[in-house]
């Protein structure tokens, strides 16, 4: 790829985006034109680059830029102050490009340089100059994410929105309007919903401690022993110090990041820092890649060795290590970031508030205006802005999450943070790493094909007789090839006939190594019989080819390998490498009787083989991915793969489980245009699979798709997902995930199923989706109560309720809701993603508040009209406050059957047991409170007239009819209810 241009690739039919710096961008061009992709011969240029600007022209664009800016900046600063802040991570970025460069200086120098450097010899330190490094470098630790105290949970729980505006009404109600009564109310309904929020959050947070790992690991470390030689000795790992010197066998796990002094057969699992399934090789060469994590001589902290040997120098620990630069971000303030769930939840908060601040003056004044009393107006409209409001909206909301977080814990599901599973259902878009995530994180071997792309069984059976008699330290391909001939029934494993039915036994082997890149054994059968079995890589082994073993027809002849065949392997090889494929290639030749005797084999024998065939290796996906993968479609959730591992497996596995790949990039790709805010943001919302990344080009796509208005979740195990995990809405990983991972996740799946993120899918939009209800049934009600009451107060000489009966209705009524987080949610429902709006709910409070008022009119009439109830300071106003709250009580309390669904209640949809019962119980005792000491001694009512009940009845009825229209009318306009 040139140093000025990048491309946005097509995996399918090869489209590209030629993005070159020469004329400017503008938005229009991309949507039009640039982002059209052309045919799929055709390349398309978008340019980037400052246009040239003259004279005026130039200080006009310029004050509007800097006058654009400040407006930024102040809407920035706006957004942080209301809703929480971004994340921002440039000081964390130059950190590792500090760590990055340090390491490729270090990976330059010598052995020799590099132990004098760190003035330590082959053999490692003495152990006194090793306590006085410790004492200088501090313990090879990173801070792990701190469990909160418990004091800290409810903190948090009583700052949240909700609680603080219940809080304030509270503290109004017991100042101004002298109530202790709903003063007291408030501050249970405060108290349970911190109290249930603080257990689930602290039972949850118990359940993470109990998973981490208490056992001090230890490593192998060299020390001189004082006569020019040394030993080995085991010390815990928080106790390595620069210039200690490791021992390197298959198991270890690197202690800091290291510079190889010795190396032998090394192969390095960088799978949980770079997401390659496959072990990288290693060794003490000097090499300048792209990529820091190609150093042929460095490896990382948390790494692991797969197989060869070793000694290596440690070069940093603990927060100098290029694994700190992730840590120590992910602890750093600039990670506190909001997520659309906090984001939402305030908007309806500031919505409810600024509500109560546009009403309740207007109340004051005319209530004040026609009593006449502006003392008991003022009184009369702090009881209106805490009837405003949903009391129990905390408490809702609560039990919503507690009951969500106890379903999951049945899916083996750990729930860190609450807010999660509502947040969960509102995701629209996952991403995910590739490898542990999507597949198996083992690698395996698919194909064993012959020269005419055939899967054929001798391909396999050499291909094992290598591996099984080899008498090094097996790699992974190694283990695959061994397990795939052990499933298989035509290949023998307990032991390997020859044709003549006697048994093969080891001669002799030729190890593999760097250079040669391929490992032979050298098997007989007789005294006389003997072959050479070579498996290695594919370009190095044909050079050693002389002919080419082929299978037609059930014969089996060898011909001459020319250079037209050998391009025909290679083609095929370069087909199924960009199918994501790893290859080997067999050969085989057969040993002369003398060279047999002389039993001195060298390199120099792999000469004038015989190729057999390929053998093709891959990590697979997992058995439920596929699947996972159309549940996430049928819920509307988009997927975007962000691995590090190279575009050609990622894109294989993407196709496998079925994922788009028509658009993929990589992140050298993205890196050149990083500096185009606008080009960089369509690439990220069209591009379905990133390869190649960094952990923080990871977090950065994750915060691009947020800033364009995605909810996102992110799918991860590795250390190089943290960062990603912890900037998404939501973060995901598994048990068995990097420590780093597990701290940054707001879900641990203690079982690696991916159906499990669709029950959270499932669960999270339940949970929204009766939240929601409560706040739009509560909210609406309400604001149509103050909107009858502003009518009522222009009207009648006295108040037509209480404050104290105003109460007790919005409390009956907040009852009958407990059940709502156990209520049924449609299908359609939770097919869709629904987003926290603000928007949805004035508008929604605009078309059903004023509705209920209609036939709070209605009842004003029949009470004033017909039953004449007008006499201030007599029984009448009882009368007329009794019948009122009568209609409020069971209309308000009733009516959440017709608004609980889209569809028509009882026919089409019911609700749940638990709300039917608490509907019908509360409406019950509503109609008993007026019979009862506490409705006439102390809400001041009196039993209604029978003659009422008709038009009670009559109420409830028309106002159904009346809600089934408006929701339809309401559906059809804006495609939605909920």
């Amino acid at each position: 790829m040139h140093s000025h241009s990048s491309e946005f690739r097509s995996s399918q039919d090869e489209k590209r985006v030629v993005i070159t710096e020469k004329t400017p961008l503008s938005a229009s061009s991309i949507t039009s034109s640039s982002m059209s992709y052309g045919s799929a011969d055709d390349d398309v240029l978008v340019s980037i680059g400052a246009p040239h600007i003259h004279g005026d022209d130039a200080s006009i664009r310029s004050s509007t830029s800097q006058k654009s800016s400040i407006m930024e900046d102040m809407k920035a600063w706006m957004s942080n102050v209301l809703f929480g802040k971004t994340a921002n991570l440039s000081k964390s970025s130059e950190e590792e490009r500090r760590i990055s460069a340090s390491l490729r200086e270090i990976a330059t120098l010598g052995a020799d340089d590099v132990l004098k450097r760190f003035d330590t010899g082959f053999n490692g330190i003495n152990p006194s100059e090793a306590s006085e490094r410790l004492v200088k470098y501090g313990k090879n630790e990173l801070s792990s994410a701190v469990l909160k105290p418990w004091y800290v949970i409810i903190f948090q729980g009583l700052i949240h929105p909700f609680n603080v505006l219940l809080m304030i009404l509270g503290i109004l109600a017991i100042t101004v309007a002298e109530d202790p009564t709903t003063f007291y109310f408030v501050l249970a309904m405060v108290i349970l919903s911190v109290g249930l929020r603080s257990y689930e959050e602290l039972k949850s947070q118990k359940s993470f401690k109990s998973m981490r790992d208490l056992i001090e690991p230890l490593t192998r470390i060299l020390r001189p022993d004082g006569n020019g030689g040394f030993f080995e000795t085991e010390i815990p790992i928080a106790d390595v110090v620069p210039g200690d010197v490791l021992t390197l066998r298959p198991g270890d796990i690197f202690p800091g990041d290291v510079v190889l002094v010795e190396s032998k057969d090394l192969f390095v699992s960088q799978s949980s820092l770079t997401g390659e399934f496959l072990p990288v090789e290693k060794s003490t060469h000097v090499n300048d890649p792209e990529s820091i994590f190609d150093l042929s001589n460095i490896c990382f902290m948390s790494t692991s060795v797969v197989s060869g040997r070793g000694r290596a120098l440690v070069i940093s620990t603990g927060n100098s290590t290029y694994i700190s630069t992730i840590n120590s971000t992910l602890n750093s303030d600039s990670m506190e970031t909001r997520n659309s769930f906090d984001v939402g939840v305030r908007k309806v908060a500031y919505l409810l508030l600024g509500f109560g601040l546009v009403m309740v003056p207007i109340v004051i004044v005319v209530n004040g205006l026609t009593t006449g009393d502006f003392y008991e107006a003022v009184l009369f409209g702090m009881s209106v802005l805490i009837g405003l409001t949903p009391e129990m909206l905390p408490m809702i909301l609560n039990a919503n999450l507690a009951y969500g977080a106890s379903e999951m814990a049945k899916h083996k599901t750990i729930v860190r943070k609450l807010d999660a599973i509502q947040t969960m259902g509102v995701v629209d878009v996952i991403c995910s790493d590739k490898t542990g995530t999507l597949t198996q994180d083992d690698v395996v071997l698919t194909e064993h094909l012959d020269s005419s792309n055939v899967n054929n069984v001798d391909i396999l059976r050499y291909a094992f007789m290598n591996s099984h008699f080899s008498t090094g330290l097996r790699n992974v391909l190694d283990s695959a090839v061994i397990k795939a001939a052990e499933a298989s029934e035509e290949v023998k494993t307990d032991y390997t006939p020859s044709e003549k039915g006697q048994l093969y036994s080891l001669v002799d082997e030729l190890p593999f190594d760097f250079v040669r890149r391929r490992m032979s054994v050298i098997l007989k059968t007789s005294a006389t019989h003997a072959e050479l079995i070579c498996k290695g890589a594919v370009e190095e082994l044909l050079d050693i080819c002389a002919s080419v073993r082929e299978y037609t027809e059930g014969s089996i002849s060898d011909v001459e390998m020319s250079d037209k065949y050998r391009k025909k392997l290679l083609a095929k090889v370069a087909e199924l490498n960009g199918d994501g494929l790893r290859v080997l290639a067999v050969a085989t030749k057969a040993i002369p009787e003398e060279a047999l005797e002389c039993k001195d084999f060298s390199a120099k024998d792999e000469n004038n083989l015989t190729f057999l065939g390929f053998l093709t290796f891959l990590d697979p996906p997992k058995e439920d991915c596929a699947a996972a993968i159309e549940d996430f479609k049928k819920y509307h959730v988009g997927i975007k793969v962000l691995t590090g591992d190279n575009l050609a497996v990622a894109c294989k596995v993407c196709k496998d489980v079925g994922i788009d790949t028509e658009y993929v990039i990589t992140g050298p790709e993205l890196e050149e245009i990083q500096d185009n805010e606008e080009v960089l943001n369509e690439v990220v919302e069209r591009t379905t699979v990133f390869a190649k990344l960094t952990p923080f080009q990871k977090f950065n796509i994750v915060n691009i798709l947020k800033k364009n208005g995605h909810t996102v979740g992110f799918l991860g195990d590795g250390i190089n997902d943290a960062l990603a995990l912890r900037g998404a809405d939501c973060g995901i990983s598994v048990d068995t995930a990097t420590p780093l991972a597990k701290d940054a996740a707001d879900f641990i799946l203690l079982e690696k199923s991916l159906h499990v993120i669709t029950q959270a899918i499932i669960r999270g939009r339940k949970t929204h989706a009766n939240t929601i209800k409560y706040i739009k049934m509560a909210a609406s009600s309400n604001f149509g109560n103050v909107f009858s009451v502003l009518i009522a107060s222009a009207w009648l000489p006295f108040q037509p309720m209480t404050g104290n009966q105003i109460l007790t209705q919005n409390l009956l009524y907040d009852i009958s809701q407990i059940a709502i987080p156990w209520d049924n949610v449609d299908e359609e429902y939770l097919l869709h993603p629904h987003q926290w709006s603000a928007d949805s709910i004035f508008k929604f409070m605009l078309y059903l508040g004023p509705l209920s008022s209609i036939f709070d009119v209605y009842t004003f009439v029949v009470l004033w009209f017909y039953f004449d109830y007008r006499m201030p300071f007599t029984d009448d106003v009882k009368y007329f406050q009794t019948c009122w709250f009568y209609v409020g009580l069971i209309t308000q309390t009733l009516i959440v059957h017709m608004i609980r669904t889209e569809k028509l209640p009882f026919i089409q949809r019911n609700p749940s047991w638990q709300l039917a019962l608490g509907t019908v119980s509360v409406v019950i005792v509503g109609i008993i409170i007026p019979f009862t000491p506490l409705g006439t001694n102390v809400l001041q009512m009196l039993p209604v007239p029978g003659m009422f009940y008709p038009f009670l009845i009559a109420a409830i009825v028309g106002y159904f009819i009346a809600t089934q229209i408006v929701k339809k009318f309401y559906i059809r306009r804006y495609k939605q209810w909920l």
